[in-house]
């Protein structure tokens, strides 16, 4: 609710995406939907385009996660150390039927044409958190925790002889896993606390390696071995501030992060063909097979955001605001197979927070969310021709949280 800022305004579940650390700051179990639109208008001399490069998809995934203490367990409840530790879990499952296609680890909506317009990658996030009392009023976050990118190797045997004209595509799930960790500080009093946290994640590429065979009549006629780009998830260097203030009358909740994104550790090309037999063959599809190289630059991030709680008896009216500037990672617009902007990301948000009516005790908390990602008009020339881009992608996502 604050702007998607994160890095040190998060608590609970959603700290093993932005901040392990945080994890340990509060105990708590979510469940959302999110939509995001992806039409955005390109044109090529003054004629819209409906698809540029891959098509450009509408997104939509479940998210769930769920944090706890270790003393919530009966084996360690009489232990005071696992108090200060905690575990977080959280997930995103697409809901559409292809499982694997590319997708960005960012602010859990698209960020950027090229690697947020499929984001429909199943992902998994795990971190360890614990918190220690190093003063009066002040305690220290340190965490540290893993994710988890699906991907899946394409594997096709093709027998085109006249009697047995059969295709025959396998492939078995397979993940790609990096690193994430944090720290954080917090001083708390009575009505007031504020936090300074930093956080560090590994950079992870996902290609889909494909091997293809092809018969006639029994014999093999060729076998090709590739490697096709499907995702790359950028390194990141981030540090966040958060604050509030809380009163009988009204709470508030301010969060800012700074991050860098290093994109220019990107450096495969889109399609690498690692082999071709016979040879023959091999030299007359080189100079038929599309090749995209990309140079792509480190970006600088700038979230900001702040919600407001409103309290009316045991029942907390929710309002939330934040602005997000994302430049586009491109070093040089090279040709129109992929397209990008730069982008200014507006959010705001409404929920409701009242006693939970089941059997766990704690807050149940809705919260109904958008985006809108405003594309900065731009031109591109490549090859002789100009095209345009512009647009306004909305995001609208809903999540339910017990907070216990």
């Amino acid at each position: 609710m604050t702007g998607c800022t994160g890095i040190a305004a998060s608590g609970g579940y959603e700290s093993a995406f932005f901040n392990p650390a945080l994890i340990s700051a509060k105990k708590n179990f979510g469940l959302g939907y999110l939509f995001a639109s992806q039409k955005v208008e390109v044109q090529l001399e003054g004629k819209k385009l409906d698809k540029v490069g891959n098509p450009l998809e509408n997104v939509s995934q479940i998210n769930a996660g769920l944090s706890w203490r270790l003393s919530d367990l009966p084996i360690f409840e009489e232990s005071k150390v696992l108090e200060h530790i905690s575990i977080g879990l959280a997930a995103l499952l697409p809901t559409g039927k292809q499982l694997i296609r590319v997708g960005n680890v960012a602010t859990r909506t698209p960020t950027t044409l090229l690697y947020g317009n499929r984001n429909s990658h199943f992902s998994a996030f795990a971190g360890l958190s614990g918190n220690i009392p190093v003063a009066e009023n002040f305690k220290l976050f340190l965490g540290a925790g893993g994710y988890f990118f699906a991907d899946l190797p394409i594997f096709v045997d093709a027998n085109l002889s006249p009697d047995k004209d059969l295709v025959i595509i396998d492939g078995a799930l397979e993940g790609k896993p990096g690193l994430i960790g944090g720290a954080a500080v917090e001083y708390s009093a009575e009505s007031i606390y504020m936090r300074v946290g930093g956080v560090v994640r590994s950079s992870l590429y996902i290609d889909i390696p494909t091997k293809i065979n092809a018969y006639l009549t029994g014999e093999k006629i060729l076998s090709l071995t590739a490697a096709l780009a499907d995702s790359f998830v950028p390194g990141l260097f981030g540090a966040g501030l958060a604050g509030g203030y809380k009163s009988e009358a009204f709470n508030i909740h301010l969060g800012f992060d700074f991050a860098i994104y290093q994109f220019s550790k990107f450096k495969p090309s889109l399609l690498e063909v690692q082999s071709i037999e016979p040879q023959e063959i091999g030299e007359t599809l080189s100079g038929l097979l599309p090749k995209h190289e990309l140079k792509l630059k480190d970006i600088n991030v700038i979230r900001v955001g702040g919600m407001g709680e409103i309290p009316a008896g045991k029942t907390k009216f929710l309002i939330g605001a934040g602005l997000s500037l994302f430049p586009s990672p491109f070093e040089s617009q090279t040709n129109l197979f992929f397209v990008d902007s730069d982008r200014m990301i507006l959010s705001g948000g409404l929920g409701i927070s009242t006693p939970s009516p089941f059997l766990l005790k704690g807050e149940l908390e809705f919260i109904i969310s958008g985006q809108l990602h405003t594309i900065s008009q731009k031109q591109i020339s490549s090859q002789g021709e100009t095209a345009s881009i512009k647009g306004n992608l909305p995001v609208i996502s809903a999540v339910l949280n017990i907070n216990y």
